[in-house]
Order: structure tokens, then sequence, then C-alpha cells
């Protein structure tokens, strides 16, 4: 019915707009035609099973456009598809549902996390990668695995993974591989050397510090580690890597197994080692364990030794065995590391004057820090013997070997790069400034003309050149030259937004260039000899052509003997 009173029923009359052609007179004389009263209310409702019903397009009209032809099933008319691009993939919203959480680390290709999700329903794992999507997608890996239902992050820096979630976000941390996921630095080589275990110590450690403000409370650390033979045969295997030890000694404690690896999927195990992915898991992965660890939220201790090497400004460490001072209070627990150090040093202030004071003969500072052996877990943390056996030319600095990164195209914003002092530099001692006079009278705005702002400090070790912003010294100004074109020296000006204006880096500038300036060959000066030389001979010929002159030849050398006594004697006081 409804569609006979739409046929039956008249169109209404279009308005024409202003711009468009006019209309015929005849045509525009014609009445309106009024609408039925029916039609003018509303419409009367379409029946679902027109509504429903698609229209099927003409084959004209799709061979016209070039449509595709899309098969239809029986009594059901379709539309034809419109070929599309690919759309990147879009991240699902992460839902809760009440779960206990767990944050997984390591795993760059989430392929471990989603096997685990699998295995494992009753938590909600959510899992962080390095890597980008497109770094994912071009592996033939899914960036947003569907059983994980978009809890995952990408482009995510290890090191500083507690400011990537809020505080007290999961009851359970999970570490897959730590430290093998990422490329050898070309510096050091092969894998299979003490710097690398050391490197691999270092990450464990601050990975640790940094996720422990994630922990809502005292949780559970797991870690994806091979077994000890298995590790032995492994690239990596002559470094000596202690994980298991390096854990208790950060004040985790070694408790019962909650997951298997026997529940985990074998294709979901496909990590990447070494920055390589691996499409066959090789023969020392093959016997993989899942270690649980008891974690509290507590700073973690380190021996005083390893604290020295660190950032000042690190949070959640202490130092073992801290000193008590009489009269002053000791930092609170979650200060950063620059209190406690101060205390430490306020601790020591005696033994500190007596070394670096101005004794009449040598101290021993042996005794000032006491450094742990290797056999001890202290030394786990400590610079190994090997970095002092490498050259200036084969290593610039050790913080290069503490640079991680999986692939040359991953993002730079998720590379880690932890700072440590060079034990191989000499180190400056900082001392307090002279006070200054209390009627002084205020001095003039320091002017740029090549005039340090303050007085030069002192030589050390033959280092003439020091830099204030990466406190290292050089011996000439080449090399330091060198060093403000390293990755070292521009990292720590793009900190800094004073550096570029400070009076610090003029005085260095000024001195470099007052050190080349020396250099230089010094041609003014050559230049003075040669015309005082030149003077010299012009008076010379002028004595003798006054002689020839006034007193003949015998009167210009002898004063005038014969013939001209009376010329010679003249000659010779005009000479003179």
């Amino acid at each position: 019915m409804a569609e006979a009173a739409l046929d039956a029923a008249p169109s209404k009359s279009l308005a024409v707009p202003s711009k468009a052609a006019p209309l015929p007179e005849a045509l525009c004389k014609v009445p309106p035609v009024p609408v039925p009263e029916a039609l003018s209310k509303a419409l009367p409702p379409v029946p679902d099973a027109l509504s429903k019903a698609s229209i099927p397009v003409p084959e004209a009209v799709s061979k016209a456009v070039g449509l595709p032809e899309v098969p239809s099933k029986a009594g059901q008319p379709t539309f034809p598809e419109v070929p599309s691009k690919a759309a990147p993939p879009v991240p699902p919203v992460p839902e809760e549902s009440g779960k206990p959480k767990s944050l997984v680390m390591g795993d760059e290709t989430f392929q471990f996390a989603a096997g685990l999700q699998e295995a494992y329903q009753e938590m909600d794992f959510t899992a962080c990668s390095v890597l980008s999507t497109q770094n994912i997608t071009a592996r033939e890996a899914n960036p947003f695995p569907p059983v994980m239902k978009g809890r995952v992050r990408h482009m995510v820096n290890p090191v500083t993974i507690g400011k990537t979630f809020p505080a007290g976000s999961f009851e359970e941390l999970v570490f897959f591989l730590p430290g093998l996921s990422f490329s050898v630095p070309k510096e050091l080589g092969t894998s299979d050397r003490p710097l690398y275990a050391y490197r691999v110590h270092q990450f464990v450690f601050h990975l640790l510090r940094s996720s422990k403000s994630l922990l809502k409370g005292d949780g559970l650390l797991h870690v994806v580690w091979p077994e000890e033979t298995c590790l032995m045969s492994s690239p990596c295997g002559a470094a000596g890597i202690e994980l298991v030890q390096l854990l208790n000694h950060l004040g985790c404690k070694q408790t019962t197994e909650k997951y298997s690896m026997e529940a985990i999927k074998v294709e979901c195990i496909k990590p990447i080692v070494f920055g390589g992915f691996c499409l066959e898991l090789p023969e020392w992965l093959q016997n993989l364990q899942m270690l649980s660890f008891s974690l509290d939220t507590k700073p973690i201790p380190l021996p005083l030794s390893v604290a020295l090497q660190l950032n000042p400004d690190l949070e959640l460490v202490s130092i073992k065995g801290a000193a008590n001072v009489a009269g002053v209070d000791a930092p609170p627990e979650m200060a950063p590391l620059k209190a406690k150090l101060i205390h430490e040093a306020i601790a020591r202030k005696a033994r500190l004057k007596e070394i670096y004071g101005q004794p009449q003969e040598m101290v021993s500072n042996y005794d000032l820090v006491k450094e742990a052996l290797a056999p001890d877990p202290d030394a786990l943390l400590s610079i190994p013997m090997e970095a002092f056996m490498m050259t200036l030319d084969e290593l610039p600095h050790f913080s290069i070997c503490l640079k991680f990164q999986v692939l040359e195209d991953q993002p730079n914003i998720s590379h880690a790069q932890l700072d440590v002092l060079d034990p191989r530099l000499p180190t400056r001692v900082a001392r307090p400034a002279p006070p200054a006079p209390a009627t002084a009278p205020p001095l003039p705005p320091p002017a740029l003309p090549k005039k340090r702002s303050r007085p030069k400090e002192e030589e050390w070790g033959e280092m003439k050149f020091y830099c204030p912003l990466t406190k290292i010294c050089t011996a000439t100004p080449e090399k330091m030259r060198e060093h403000m074109e390293g990755e070292l020296y521009k990292k720590f000006a793009a900190k800094d937004s004073t550096w570029e204006s400070s009076e610090e880096r003029r005085d260095m500038l000024f001195d470099l260039e007052e050190a080349e300036e020396a250099k230089r060959p010094k041609k003014s000066e050559k230049g003075e000899k040669g015309d005082r030389d030149r003077g010299k001979g012009k008076s010379k010929g002028k004595g003798k052509r006054d002689g020839k002159d006034k007193g003949g030849k015998s009167g210009g050398k002898s004063g005038g003997k014969s013939g001209g006594k009376k010329g010679g004697n003249s000659g010779g006081k005009n000479r003179y």
C-alpha cells in the first residue's frame, strides 16, 4: 500500500536556484499541484521486509563502473565489494576484567606474551616492546595479537618503563630473556667477553629498579632464562653471566615456580636474540625455564664502590652498609642517590681532607672505598678488569658499551642508554669556591672579549683541557674538538638548555683557541726580525759613504791619517 501511494502521489515542485537559467513563461504560469493531506503528514512506516531488502545494482551500471562481480546466495541480493587499500591495524581498546595483572618485558614481538595469555587465562598480561608496529609487521608478526585484547605497548624504553604506566598498576612482572634481545655493539665485537656480562647485569639492575614502582606491593618476578648447561653452550656462555645470583644479590628471593614453559605452545617461542629474529629456535634455547622470585618495593642496596659509578639522580637505590654520622640525620629511604652519596662523603670528611688537602707526602686512599673482588656477589655490578685493557681509540667512552638497541630501523625514542663514569679517565675533585667578601662592589657584566671569566682549573695528569659538561679531560685541543663532535657531548648538550650560553663553555672555547693559536707559526715576528736585519745593512752602508765623501778611503778607515786628516776626523764624528 505504501508503494502504491508513493507511485500515485505527484511530487512537489522543486525550487530553482537564483543563478540557474530562467524557466519558460508557460511553465511559470502553471498552478502548483496540491499535495494530498495524507502525504503532507508523516508517512506511514516502511515494512520490515522493505527496510532489510537491499537494492541490486543493474548489470550495465556495474560493468560501466568496473566493479567486480560478487557471488550471492540464493534469494539474497548483495552489493558488489569496492576494492580498497589495506588499512593499518587499529589497536583495540583494552578491556578491564578485574583479574590480576602482570607486565611482560623483553618479548619484542608479543608472541610469547600471547602464548602465556592463552595458557593462563586467569591473569591479564600486558606486554611492551621497544619496536614499532612497522618493525613488527615487517617481520611477519602481529603487532596487536587478538588474545591480548589491546594490552600491548610499542616503542617503550625499558630503562624508563616506570614512567610509562601509572604506579601500582601490576601484581607481577615477567622478564623474557632480559638483555639478550639487543644487538652487540660493534665496539665489543663479540658477546663472549666479561664486558658483555657486565652489560647484561647493568641492564637487569636498571630494568628491575625502574619497574619496581609499578608493583602494587610485594609481588612476584618471573624470569624466562635458559638452563645453566645450555647457557654455557650459547654465544655468550664464556662471558660469565650470573643472572640468578645477581637477582638474589639485588633483594629477590627465589620461590616455587608459578608458571611452566610446557604449558606454552612451541610456536609462540620465537624470540629475538642478539638483534636477529630466530626462525628456528637455537639448541641452547630448547630448555627454557621460568623462575619465580618474591619482590618488594624497597630501594635496591648496592655497595658504595658500585654506587659511585652510577648517575646520582637515580631513585630506588640505597647504599649497603651506610655510615652513621653523629649529629647528622640520615637521608630518607626513598631519597635520590645523590643525597645518600653526600651523607657518605660527610662521614669520610676527615679522611678526604687528609688525602686531598695539602699533605707533605703522598697518602694512600686504599681504604677509603672498599671494592669487592670477583668471587663476591657485590662484584657482579663492578666494572671488569678488561675495561682497563682497552685503549681510548678502541673504546672512546665506556657508556658506548651500555647502549641497547635491537634493530637499525628501531625508533630513537626506545633506544636505552645507561650513564656511567669511565674509570679509565681521570676524575676531578670538586672543591667549594672561596667565599666572596661581604662588601665587594657589584661587578660589571662579563664581557665577551678573549678573557677567561674565572681562573683556570689545575691540570690533572697532564690533561690540560677540561669539559665541564661531560667532566672529561683531554691532553690536546684536537682531542677535545673530537670529543665535542661525539655523541656523548651532543647528548649532554641537548639535556642542558643553558650550556650554549654558559660561561663555562666560553672559557673552554677560549682555552682551545688560545692553545690552537700558540701552535700556529708566528709570521709577524719573522717579518719584524727581517726588517731589523735590513735596517742594519742600510746604516752600515751609509757609514761607508760618509767616510768616502768626507775623508776619502784612508780617512774612512783610519780616521784620516794622510791626505785627509781633517776630513777623516769629521767623518768619524758623524758616524758615531
